[in-house]
């Protein structure tokens, strides 16, 4: 007859395996003494990418398990013993090392290599017609700017637009927004209601959570948090959902490259060389999940003094150079304006003003919005810009 630790503790691995559907591939469950749940995966051999998709999605269900304080999963494959028969037959899957020799140019499978590719079939949201990511793979270039000023132009425009602050780890929309105080609320469909600004609907974890706690989660956590916002919302109907994604190439990346109906993506970066020896990754991590890329936005392209002159303080060309040997079109040049900062700072975003700011945006919405167009099987709603 089992104690009451080890029934407690067998009732949460049946917990857990019921949380992960008791699919074919999950091989075992168990839970420590400390409420650590141990997963054992079935995985195949030629799909490791498949493999560590079902674990970080294994993961992140184990977690969100009442009673579960921490998830250790271990990925095994079935094979048969080449020769001797003590070997075993559970295999933990190990990639093997690639050395790279120093100055070596890497090439198109090594810079791809180990990420997953997009599921195919990936149902689409109700009432989201195109959804588009604005990712760059290296922070402090001015994505969510840009992304901030993107949406708001749309909306400007007439388009129905959505805007969801993915960058759970420095969640800046709220403030670009001036909507620091917001909560969203709850429908009667147990569903978030995006918090409304300047035409736009948005979500946020900076709307969910203390501004000035930490946000100390590991990868399963932060892709369930985005998965909530993104399906558990009452979204209404979009022409466009803009997805402010996290800087660089990591799982939360992949995560929405993979699992979520993306339509195109736009990569955001600095004419200088530290930001564009990034970009590179990014573009092939979109590549390898089959996501379309429809160019770059260089931001802080340069500064014009007040006799017009232009000081290309990061760098000259460097956004159109990069976008030439990639093969995707520069969409626009931002240069470093001091009205683009004062927005942001203010909860304004520079593209609902006139001068300048509004010119940039609304001509980087226009080529954003023509080439998602051209990008659907289906008739696009008509968008009028008016100059």
């Amino acid at each position: 007859m089992f104690g009451s630790k080890e029934k407690s503790r067998r009732k949460l691995a049946g917990q857990v395996r019921e949380a992960l559907g008791a699919p074919d591939w999950l091989e075992s469950v168990d839970v420590d003494e400390s409420g650590r749940a141990i997963l054992v995966l079935l995985a195949d051999p030629a799909d490791q990418a498949g493999a560590e998709a079902r674990r970080i999605e294994a993961e992140g269900r184990a977690e969100l398990v009442p009673g579960v304080r921490a998830v250790t999963s271990i990925l095994t494959a079935h094979v048969t013993a080449p020769t001797h028969s003590h070997v075993n037959p559970h295999v933990k899957l190990e990639s093997a090392p690639r050395r790279v020799s120093k100055g070596a140019r890497l090439s198109d499978e090594a810079m791809q290599q180990g990420a997953p590719t997009q599921a195919a079939g990936i149902p689409k949201i109700a009432g989201i017609d195109r959804i588009l990511v604005v990712a760059s793979a290296k922070g402090g270039v001015g994505k969510s700017t840009v992304a901030v000023n993107l949406a708001a132009a749309m909306a400007k425009a007439g388009m129905k637009v959505g805007l969801l602050d993915a960058d759970v780890y420095g969640p800046s929309i709220p403030t670009m927004l001036g909507m620091q105080d917001a909560q969203p609320e709850t429908a009667a469909s147990k569903k978030l209601v995006p918090v409304e600004a300047y035409g736009l609907k948005t979500l946020s974890i900076g709307y969910l959570s203390d501004p000035d706690a930490p946000m100390i989660w590991r990868g399963p956590i932060v892709m369930s948090a985005i998965s909530q916002m993104l399906n558990d919302a009452e979204w209404g109907e979009l022409d466009v959902l803009v997805i402010d994604t996290p800087p660089g190439t990591g799982d939360a990346q992949l995560a929405i490259a993979q699992r979520v109906p993306v339509t195109a993506a736009v990569i955001v970066t600095t004419p200088q060389e530290v930001a564009l020896a990034d970009v590179r990754r990014g573009a092939a991590m979109f590549t390898k999940t089959a996501v379309p890329v429809l160019g770059i936005v260089e931001t802080m392209s340069w500064f014009e003094d007040p006799a017009g002159n232009r000081h290309y303080l990061m760098g000259e060309g460097g956004g159109a150079a990069m976008a030439k040997t990639l093969g995707l079109p520069l969409l626009g040049q931002i240069p470093m304006l001091q009205t683009i900062r004062e927005g942001g700072d203010a909860g304004k975003p520079a593209a609902l003003s006139g001068g300048e700011p509004g010119r940039i945006f609304h001509e980087l919405a226009r080529t954003v919005a023509v080439g998602l167009d051209t990008l659907e099987t289906k008739p696009a709603p008509e968008i009028v810009f008016e100059d």
